[in-house]
Parts: C-alpha cells; sequence; structure tokens
C-alpha cells in the first residue's frame, strides 16, 4: 500500500472584532516593532516547515489590508484569504471549507497570537500527528478561584491540574470535521476548539508545554508587552 504523508495546513483566524482594543482598528492591522500583528504570525507559519499551507479567515472590511500585507512580506505558503463568520466556530469552519483537498491534519491558530515560535508550532504539530488532537498551553501559576455573582469565593481548584489552553491548536482533519459536524448539528457554538473534540468523546487532546510568550494581543497593554519580548528575541538572537 503507497504510504501517505501528512499535509498540515494552517487555519489562521482574524475575523474577531477587535472590541476590547477601544479602537476603530483591527487589532491584526496594528503594527508591532515595525510590522502588522498578522503579519507576525503569518511568517512564523512561513517559516514552519511542518506547515504546507495557510488558509487566513478574516473580516471583510480586512481583506484587502491583509492581501496587501501577504504581498509586501512574501508570504508565498497562504493561499486563501475568507470572509470569517459571525462566531470564532463559524470562522474556523469557513477555512477548513477553503483547505485544500490533500489536508491531513489542521492547525488552528489565533491571527491575535504573533509571538508563537517555529519550535512551538512544530512541536505541538508533531504531538498531533502521533496522538491524532493536540493543543500548546501552560500551566496556571497563579492560584485561581471560582467566585459566585454576589463576589464570595465558592472553591479554590487545585492548580497543579490547570492549564491555560494557547494555539496552535491541531487536529486530524477528519476528526476535527466530524466533531465540528456533532456541534452544529446540537446547535453548539465554542470558542475552543478543543471543546469540539473534547464534547464528543473518545479521542482524547493531547496537551502540549509550549511558551508564556505566546500571548494573544487582546487590549492595548498586550501591544507594549509583545515588543518588549520581541526587542528581547532580537538581542539574543532569535529572530
Amino acid at each position: 500500500m503507497e504510504e501517505t504523508f501528512p499535509f498540515v495546513t494552517a487555519i489562521v483566524v482574524a475575523a474577531g472584532g477587535s472590541t476590547r482594543m477601544g479602537g476603530e482598528v483591527s487589532k491584526q492591522l496594528l503594527p508591532i516593532a515595525g510590522m502588522p500583528v498578522i503579519g507576525r504570525t503569518l511568517s512564523a507559519f512561513e517559516a514552519a516547515g511542518c506547515i504546507d499551507d495557510v488558509v487566513v479567515v478574516a473580516r471583510e472590511e480586512d481583506l484587502l489590508d491583509i492581501y496587501d500585507i501577504i504581498r509586501s512580506f512574501g508570504f508565498e505558503k497562504v493561499s486563501q484569504v475568507v470572509r470569517g463568520g459571525a462566531t470564532r466556530q463559524q470562522s474556523v469552519a469557513m477555512g477548513v471549507q477553503n483547505a485544500r483537498p490533500e489536508t491531513t491534519h489542521l492547525a488552528i491558530h489565533d491571527g491575535a497570537r504573533p509571538l508563537v515560535s517555529v519550535q512551538v508550532i512544530g512541536d505541538v504539530v508533531a504531538c498531533a500527528l502521533e496522538h491524532r488532537a493536540a493543543a500548546t498551553g501552560v500551566r496556571v501559576k497563579d492560584t485561581l478561584k471560582q467566585v459566585s455573582d454576589a463576589g464570595v469565593i465558592e472553591y479554590t481548584p487545585d492548580r497543579s491540574h490547570l492549564w491555560m489552553v494557547h494555539t496552535p491548536q491541531v487536529f486530524e482533519k477528519r476528526l476535527y470535521q466530524r466533531a465540528m459536524d456533532a456541534a452544529q448539528e446540537a446547535r453548539e457554538d465554542f470558542t475552543d476548539d478543543c471543546q469540539l473534540v473534547e464534547r464528543m468523546g473518545g479521542i482524547p487532546v493531547h496537551m502540549y508545554e509550549g511558551s508564556y510568550e505566546n500571548i494573544k494581543i487582546t487590549t492595548p497593554e498586550d501591544l507594549p508587552i509583545a515588543e518588549a519580548l520581541l526587542l528581547r528575541r532580537q538581542q539574543e538572537g532569535d529572530l
């Protein structure tokens, strides 16, 4: 029987409303050390040898700007830029629908995580190739509290078993499509791709310990933090 090799398509989701940035400009287009956020993100996937193709999912009003960024920086792996949906899950579905037919695995990533490293991408993809489903994340550092609507502490979970999940989250394509179809049939909508596979049951999602630097640009305070981290990488020769 002919051996088949994995073909990994990255679905870079950049269709959020940027409401917490406090401005009208999409956070994907804001500069970090001279390059737009989405450009920083795409550069990591361009450099990752395990990624064969990239589909970007964006807001309709950002499509032309993102096309310009792709051309300006010469990102050759980006095959399509498509319009997103009303929710993150719907946006990911649009990206999956536009993945190339030979795709065997999907690496779903937040466009607003521009500091993801080539190392993290490669390691979590390798984990998914072995286990069918994997995500990157980091261990929780702080003590967490479950608090009631009245502002009263109800419970303190054991943080030794708690992780903050990041992206990329990588799945066998057929597995993810089954999970996505099941969620749509049940009229359920999730903000985290692992939840789709978790609710289906039977296939464990493995967690790969990534980097605390893989931050998400959500509020204005995140931009100077990202720039400081990039500056440190440049000084250490990691860029």
